[in-house]
């Protein structure tokens, strides 16, 4: 009978343990954030180069979207990285220091709301970063 009861513990076990496998953990989320504004911000510089764009890129999964209603809407990966890329080649960032500064991190669930500030304005601005793994699918600002 020992057997039979600790077959059902086994398998709540098993796919407790499994259902947040892919999933970052809360100081992994916070790392990723991080290193995702750092690389936003070396991506925007008056210095700024392709290999900073794409160094910013692999942080982000093939489908990435960013959705930014105020500033019209939706955007695909590949809309961006040819804004971006654009932006760079005709020389038209002129930030000689960072843009952002990550104030807060409250992470969830594959998931984190951000609060950065944005250093010339000294305005805040609240996103949320949803993960898959321990890319970015998608970021989503609330501020105008």
């Amino acid at each position: 009978m020992k057997k039979l009861h600790f077959f059902p513990l086994l398998m709540m076990l098993t796919i407790s343990g499994s259902v947040g496998a892919n999933t970052p953990s809360s100081i992994d989320l916070e790392k990723a954030v991080k290193a995702v504004n750092n690389a936003q911000n070396r991506a925007m510089l008056s210095t700024a180069s392709i290999d900073d764009l794409d160094k910013l890129f692999d942080l982000y999964t093939d489908d990435f979207v960013y959705v930014h209603k105020v500033y019209g809407g939706t955007y695909t990966r590949e809309e961006l990285y040819g804004n971006a890329a654009k932006y760079i080649a005709a020389k038209h960032y002129k930030l000689t220091e960072e843009r952002y500064k990550v104030l807060r991190v409250l992470p969830g669930f594959g998931a984190a709301a951000v609060e950065r500030l944005e250093v010339a304005s000294g305005k805040t601005h609240l996103s949320v970063f949803e993960f898959e793994g321990n890319k970015v699918s998608k970021i989503i600002e609330y501020w105008e």
